[in-house]
This record gives structure tokens, sequence and C-alpha cells, in this order.
């Protein structure tokens, strides 16, 4: 028989045992689609996963202070903003974020007091952070230039000096001055931030007592895996800018964090794959299911088609082709959901498809579509050639 005719045998085939096929077709196209997708997004969708673990721990800041020790017995220092610029400019960093950090002290509104704990910042400290406002606004650029005597507050400072009452514009007092809330941080538990109050730090470096040196840069690198890199790197640009403090300078990076957060994707990764593969292999099975007892039913058709002359091999190719249209079908099926699917999850993730990934993507569901046909195929198609014609007819 003809490679057509073969076909549109299978196909009618396929059509007329529809109810039969459904599940091991819908099983191959869920599988397959699953397979595109994740390999089309996955480099995407594995970065803001990252991102979105890393708020719980900050696994790719680079952070360089001052080792207070060796500063007390051979030369203080301190960070310039050149420093930030220059580390800014590295391959690698998302943002770098100057921080100067004061002593406790107490803020007041009205009778109301608390302790807090005050940093002067940068605009580029909050996504260094991931600190995200949940109400106004985060400091800018315009209020560092002004050196604007605005502040955002955290939950535990809003609560003790406001408590359920309207707090946005209005004002506390530290060490004397006035300062105008703009904003109230959210999205943390860490003791630190929901005590934290928040100026520009221009502001903190001109009129705050000990507040005058930039002694933190945090770094924030893009992904996990050039964080080892970029230590280096930053170790590098800092020490090579003030050769004579290099020694008391403190450049840390959280291997651990790293360690963790890489952990939870690979699980992650793990369990999505295996679903993928299991589904893949679910319908190879269902196809080959079908093919056998599709032998079993039409072992009379068999018969009478080897006593006309058909020989092995064409009844080999007859039922190879039916298990590869069948897979085949699903593989179609699985290619058009994993095109609707990565166009509804780059906007949920907010990610970017590799649409170079998407075509080998789509040539490998093809490869693999035709190979699980072979493979479900290929028993049920040499039981049926082995048939024995005068048998088969015989068979009810």
């Amino acid at each position: 028989m003809l490679i057509d005719d073969l076909t549109k045998t299978s196909l009618r085939q396929i059509y007329r045992n529809r109810r039969r096929y459904r599940g091991a077709i819908l099983g191959m196209a869920l599988g397959i689609g699953g397979l595109i997708t994740v390999l089309t997004l996955g480099d995407s969708v594995e970065s803001s996963l990252g991102q979105n673990l890393e708020i719980l721990g900050s696994a790719t800041i680079v952070k360089a202070q001052w080792d207070s020790y060796k500063a007390a017995r051979i030369r203080d220092g301190e960070y310039s903003f050149k420093d930030v610029a220059d580390l800014s400019k590295l391959p690698g960093v998302m943002v770098a974020a100057p921080a100067v950090w004061g002593a406790k002290r107490h803020a007041t509104h009205q009778k109301a007091k608390t302790p807090v704990s005050l940093v002067g910042i940068a605009p580029s400290f909050f996504k260094a952070l991931y600190l995200p406002i949940v109400q106004g606004r985060n400091i800018t650029a315009e209020d560092l230039e002004k050196r604007s005597q605005v502040c955002v507050i955290g939950r535990k400072v809003r609560d003790e000096l406001f408590g359920q009452e309207p707090f946005l514009d209005k004002s506390i007092v530290i060490d004397g001055r006035s300062f105008h809330i703009v904003g109230l941080l959210g999205g943390t538990e860490d003791p630190d931030h929901v005590e934290m109050v928040m100026v520009p730090i221009t502001v903190a470096l001109a009129k705050l007592e000990g507040m005058q040196r930039i002694r933190d840069i945090y770094v924030r690198a893009k992904d996990w895996d050039s964080v080892p890199t970029l230590h280096e790197q930053v170790s590098a640009v800092l020490k090579g800018n003030q050769p004579g403090l290099a020694e008391t300078m403190h450049i840390v990076y959280y291997k651990e964090r790293i360690k963790a957060v890489k952990t939870v994707a690979f699980l992650f990764k793990f369990f999505l794959w295996c679903a993928i593969v299991v589904t893949i292999l679910l319908g190879g099975l269902g196809i080959a299911n079908i093919m056998l007892a599709a032998v079993k039913e039409r072992t009379r058709e068999i018969g009478l088609r080897k006593s006309v002359g058909a020989t092995e091999n064409m009844i080999v190719a007859q039922f190879l082709c039916e298990s590869v249209t069948a897979s085949m079908i699903g593989a179609l099926a699985g290619i058009l959901l994993a095109a609707v699917s990565i166009g509804g999850l780059k906007h949920v993730f907010n990610a970017s498809p590799t649409y170079t990934m998407f075509f080998f993507s789509v040539l490998a569901a093809v490869f693999l579509g035709v190979g699980l046909g072979v493979a479900s195929g290929v028993i049920p198609a040499r039981v049926a050639s082995k048939l024995d014609p005068v048998e088969a007819m015989r068979f009810e």
C-alpha cells in the first residue's frame, strides 16, 4: 500500500474509534504541550520564580560593608557615590544601592513614641532588597536632589504611632527634625524592616548625627548563577578604587541562601518534568493498548488480507502507520495547545518567550510524536503480522 493510502486508512480507523483514542491523544497533547511550554518559557519563568523566592532570603545580593574590627586597628573608611556608579556598570548587575544606617532612635508623633531603625537610602534601595510600597510612594531622585525631609515607614512604626488613624502626609519627629510621611513599607516580616524609617540618603549624610558615611552598598545580581563571579568583580572594583582600605572592606554574598533557592527551584522543575514525562508515557501506553485491542478485534480482517496476498511487512506498515498517525494527532494538538499557553502565560509571569527555542521544541515534538507512535505500535504490529491466516479467519 502507498503511504497516502495507509494514512487515509489510519485516519478512518482513528475516527471510527475516536472515543477509544480520545484519552490517549489527549494525554499526548497535554504532555507535548507542557514540554514545549516549559522549554520555551523555562528560563524566563525560572528567573521570575527565583526573584519571588529571593524576596524571602535576598539570595542574589552581594553586600559591601566595613569590617569594624579591622577598621578600628588600621584605618576606617567609607564608600562613595562613584563606587555605586562603578558597580552599577558591571555586567550582571540589576541595581546597586547605597545605604547609611544609624543607631536606634526614637520617633514621636504627638504623644506617641516608638524606637525605630533609621536608614538613609537612594531610590534603588527598594529594588535591591525587593521592598514593596503598599501605600503612598517611595523616595525619589527628586527627594535626594532637594534634600526633602520625607520618609517611608515600616508597619510597626505606623501601628505604634498612628494605630488605625490615617498616617500619610502626617509628620513624625526624629532627633528634633520633622519628617513628612510619604509611604508605607509592606511585604516583609523582618524586624529590621517593620521598625524602619527610611529617609533620603542626602538628608542623612548632611543633617543626621552619626550618619555621615556610606558604610553599606547592596548589589543585586540579575540571577543567582552569576553571584560568585559578581562577588569577585565587586571586590575588585571597590578595592581598586580605594587600595589603601582594601583590608577593612568586608564584601560578602549568601551561599546558603543561593543553595536553598536553587533547591526549591530544582524540586519545582523536577516534579514538573516528571509530570510531563509521565503524561507523555501514559499517552504512548494508551495508544499501545488500543493497538493491541485493535489487533484482537481485527483478527479476521488480518487473516483475510493475508490470504489474498498481503505480506507481513504490509500488515506491520498498516498498524505502525495507524499508531504513528494517532501519536502525531496528539503531537499537533500539543503544539497548538503550547502556542495558546505560551501566549497566555507570558503575561501571567511577565516572561519573554524564546521563539528560537519554540521552533526547535516544535521540531522535537514532531520527532517525539513519530518516535512514540513507532514505539507504541511496533509490538501490536508484529503481533498482527505473525497471525496465521487460516487460524485468523476462524477467529470468533
